[in-house]
């Protein structure tokens, strides 16, 4: 099937399918949850809370999600939007964390804030990612995990009491965690505060109150946890001093139950009694009973019983139950008794989740419906009630978690602070996922929603988005999503071959010339400590390169005589070569490890870039000719750049105006003088673990390599915005872009115009920088209108390549292919007009360019910024005036010109392809033609995993959707 690129030239189109990789269901789901305001003292001035910060005047501001999947792994997904709030607004997946050998699965997950007491110090308002930290258990395991973030190494395991576990729920004041395990008796752990040299403490016995429970009966199992609303009380022999204090906690149980726990105080000598967590009263549920021989009723016992799968608190310490028959109930805080019921799902009610300030409530379940329950005044005229407002089916198979932003915050109903301490600007967004892989995110407001005042955080910029749940469009992420070294895929050009990793192992296939078909050359099972974070192949395919988190491991490839199967050979000196290098001494390999976040063969195939984990620094590695000479380590290129505030800030040497010494601008580096030179390194008086602690703030996670066509220059960034390029010749940094608000998706070099590097923004937009006068383009009329297009699309954007052969004879355009998920766009973009950058009017300052959006690429002051963003808003007025704008979907399909242009130059296709996972090219043979052009020198290569390829292998779900049947 060829792909037009044009009215005159198409390119072949090989859709491939032999991916045989199956996505992991995704088991639990959160949001980056929010802090307890500081405590003050109750019978003060019912004002706003002493050291709570206001909504009014701040900006926006939206938590990670994390997404913990059944095999282990764990996405960090990150939430992209420009600074004036024009764009749209997405999460796009930053990194995925690997499981480990020993921890393979996940079936409970819990954020906790690390320093919970000192977070209203920090300048922002939501939690980052540096200040969370991650606890996991497997429904197979005995331990209790807690993995690190950043690096997703596992901090400490904690072996637990009657494996395996059941539930786990953090407490509101982020102290304690309780276990619910297959003993009869609840447990608790206490989270120690941090310090500054350890900053994830080991978790340690409860206090002595806590160290006892009353017991369930043997058989019952609790399956649920809520803690309920806490207290402000006086800290112990302190007459100023309050704290908030957990006082009960709700559990659901298997026995048709429910039950509330009564939490002591803190032990008191001069206070008697017991001092352990009792069981205050219990309440049963609906029970469905058992029909007896011949349809008789049932005999008196002979009742099934309810499991009660989700249960919340509300800030009028109200309970809401959800349960194996489909309830969803209301219950009295006091007397437990039930208030309303609700029938609202035909199967179990199997996970639930409470909205922002209490006034919602949403369930799901093997249904596949998200049901949403809303407090609305009652019709009598007094007091309220709870109302089933919408029911909508957003997944195709069981869900099993939801999670909520803003977070639901356990207040009481009298405190001064009852909404999120952010901007509500936006509506609420509810994230779900379960069993058929997708997580989808939806607009989650409530109905009596003021639009005009509240917006949608999911919206696009050409149509309107509501922003109440039932009438909200949901967005459906893919199951393996790619981009920041998260692809899957990977593609040798010269060679035609695919190369596909999977959980611990990864696969080569061949495709074959003139519609052929394909064929497996190798298929490798690897012995590794975690799952594959990476993989590379060169472009002749005689090289492979995998890794994991702790170790890079490099094969030799050789095909057999008479035989199209490739037999790999392991370059077993790779290991002892980077130990024994004196230039990676530094970096404490032999205990660190070796493993790389990203791998780069250079196009010439002489070359390895490895990008650490463990240091964040770029390792260069000679290959040999023949297999037995071994590997030379050519270059250690470390990353020196402080990120200060979300910015690059060199040493000594760089003035407050960011100009250092010989005239270049903070970002720049002058390639004729070395790297210690150039970047400072500090104080001369640093202390021993300052220096440390700065090391550590260096070692970003490496997202993207690319390396030049003619092997000359390296490209590198990372997920802390930062950008360098190195000069692979000289072996020497060359230049550091300035920080970007946002890591880039990937990087590139068009091998057209060699003097140019792409950059794919996660706002779905394309941006230049170029070398030679070392600053970022502002965009041409042609790209403006492309990134226009872009902006337009749902989901986020993938990747970028670039056509790999150069070009034909009287062409000045350059192939270029953008993909997401669900979408793939072909373009011919004039490189030539967007590398002049003197024949048009651009940004003044060489360090700082605008994006298409008008958001600042660099750090600017605030009057800078607005600025800026004035200005970003003319370009985009006379941009808009001046191509086509793009309103109706059925015009993205069509074919875009710009004036000027007397062809079309791209084309976006959304209704052909289907769960991308890479797109690359191949390599053909055919003749030249008596013009001396070459046709067909090159084939696109688009590879899918549709959903009907696995969901035969997956259990049966509870309904499928058929014709007039949602």
């Amino acid at each position: 099937m060829p792909v037009p690129t044009a009215q005159h030239t198409s390119l072949p189109l090989h859709r491939i399918r032999f991916y045989d990789h199956t996505p992991s269901p995704i088991t639990a789901l959160s949001f980056a949850p929010l802090p307890l305001p500081p405590p003050q003292d109750p019978s003060s001035s019912k004002g706003k809370a002493k050291g709570t910060t206001s909504a009014d005047g701040q900006k926006d501001e939206f938590g990670v999600l994390i997404v913990a999947r059944d095999n282990g792994e764990v996405e960090i997904w990150q939430y992209v939007q420009d600074d004036e709030g024009n764009m749209s607004g997405n999460w796009v997946l930053e990194k995925t964390l690997p499981p480990t050998l020993t921890h393979p699965t996940i079936s409970l997950m819990s954020l906790v804030i690390r320093d919970p007491l000192n977070f209203h110090r920090k300048s922002y308002a939501v939690p980052k990612v540096e200040d969370l930290r991650l606890f996991t258990a497997g429904s197979d395991s005995g331990d209790l995990i807690e993995r690190c973030l950043i690096t997703g190494r596992v901090l400490q395991t904690y072996a637990i009491p009657s494996p395996p576990l059941w539930s786990l729920s953090v407490s509101p004041t982020h102290d304690l965690l309780c276990l619910a395990t297959t003993s009869p008796s609840l447990h608790f752990l206490s989270i120690p505060q941090p310090t500054y040299f350890t900053p994830s403490p080991p978790l340690s016995p409860p206090p002595s109150h806590l160290l006892r429970s009353d017991t369930l009966p043997s058989r019952t199992r609790t399956v649920s946890i809520a803690w309920g609303v806490p207290k402000v009380e006086r800290v112990m022999d302190s007459q100023d001093e309050w704290e908030w204090r957990n006082t009960y906690l709700i559990t659901g149980n298997s026995d048709s139950s429910f039950r509330k726990w009564d939490i002591p105080p803190p032990l008191d000598p001069s206070r008697s009694g017991l001092n352990r967590v009792i069981l205050k009263s219990r309440s049963v549920v609906e029970k469905l009973g058992k029909p007896g021989r011949g349809g008789k009723k049932p005999a008196t016992g002979m009742q099934k019983a309810t499991i009660v799968w989700g249960v919340g608190v509300l800030p009028d310490n109200n309970i809401v139950t959800s349960d194996s028959l489909g309830n969803v109930t209301f219950w009295d805080g006091v007397s437990l008794a039930q208030k309303q019921n609700f029938r609202a799902h035909k199967a179990d009610g199997m996970c639930m989740t409470i909205g922002p300030n209490g006034r919602s409530v949403f369930t799901s379940g093997p249904d596949q419906r998200v049901c949403q329950f809303v407090n609305v005044p009652s019709t009598s005229g007094s007091g309220s009630q709870w109302a089933l407002t919408a029911s909508r089916r957003l997944h195709s198979h069981d869900v099993k978690a939801l999670a909520i932003f803003p977070p639901y915050v356990p207040l009481p109903s009298s405190h001064p602070l009852t909404t999120p301490p952010i901007n509500p600007s936006y509506a609420p967004v509810l994230a779900s996922g379960g069993w058929d892989m997708s997580l989808s995110l939806t607009s989650a407001g409530n109905p009596d929603l003021a639009a005009d005042k509240v917006r949608n955080a999911l919206a696009k910029p050409k149509g309107a988005m509501k922003p109440v749940f039932e009438e909200s469009y949901s967005r459906k992420l893919g199951y393996l999503s790619g981009g920041r070294g998260n692809g899957r895929l990977e593609m040798a050009t010269k060679a035609r071959l695919v190369l596909g990793r999977k959980e611990r192992s990864v696969g080569v296939w061949r495709v074959l010339e003139d519609e052929q078909g394909w064929e497996k050359a190798l298929e490798m099972e690897l012995r590794l400590r975690t799952n594959i974070i990476s993989s590379s192949i060169s472009s002749d395919g005689r090289w492979l390169a995998v890794s994991d988190l702790y170790e890079t491991k490099l094969f030799h490839l050789a095909s057999s005589s008479g035989s199209n199967t490739l037999h790999p050979t392991r370059i077993r000196d790779l290991l002892p070569t980077l130990h024994s290098s004196p230039m990676l001494a530094h970096l404490s390999l032999p205990t660190k490890g070796c493993g790389s976040s990203t791998l780069l063969f250079t196009p010439d195939s002489q070359r390895l870039v490895l990008g650490l984990v463990a240091s964040g620094q770029i390792v260069v590695l000679e290959l040999p000719e023949q297999p037995k000479d071994g590997v030379n380590v050519v270059k250690c290129f470390a990353r020196q750049d402080k990120i200060v505030d979300g910015r690059v800030v060199k040493g000594k040497k760089a003035t407050a105006n960011g100009h250092t010494p010989n005239g270049d601008v903070n970002g720049d580096v002058d390639m004729d003088k070395g790297v210690e030179e150039e970047v400072g390194s500090g104080s001369e008086d640093e202390t021993e673990d300052e220096a440390e602690k700065k090391q550590e703030e260096q070692a970003a996670w490496i997202s993207s390599l690319a390396a030049s066509e003619d092997g000359q220059w390296l490209g590198v960034s990372d997920l802390a915005g930062r950008v360098s390029v190195f000069n692979l010749d000289t072996l020497q940094l060359y230049a550091t872009l300035p920080t970007l608000p946002f890591a880039p998706i990937s990087i590139g070099f068009p091998p057209s115009t060699p003097s140019l590097l792409s950059l794919t923004l996660p706002t779905n937009s394309l941006q230049f920088y170029h070398l030679d006068l070392r600053r970022l383009l502002p965009a041409t009329q042609q790209l403006a209108s492309l990134n226009s297009a872009l902006s337009s699309l749902h989901s986020p954007v993938h990747g970028t390549t670039f056509e790999p052969i150069s070009r034909r004879a009287g062409e000045k355009t350059s192939k270029t292919l953008i993909w997401g998920s669900d979408w793939l766009v072909t373009a011919r973009l004039d490189l030539d007009a967007v590398a002049k950058l003197k024949s048009r009017r651009g940004s003044e300052s060489p360090s700082v360019s605008l994006s298409l959006d008008g958001s600042p690429v660099g750090g600017l002051s605030k009057a800078m910024r607005k600025k800026r963003a004035r200005e970003a808003r003319e370009q985009r007025t006379q941009i808009d005036s001046a191509s086509p704008s793009v309103v109706d979907s059925s015009e993205l399909h069509a074919n875009k010109t710009v004036p000027g242009e007397k062809e079309e130059f791209y084309k976006i296709v959304k209704d052909r392809f289907k769960s991308v996972l890479g797109v690359g090219w191949l390599a053909s043979t055919s003749t030249s033609t008596s013009t001396g052009t070459t046709e067909g020198e090159v084939e696109v290569a688009v590879v899918e995993r549709p959903w009907g390829d696995f969901v035969g292998d997956l259990p049966g779900a509870f309904w499928s959707g058929t014709f007039g049947r949602s």
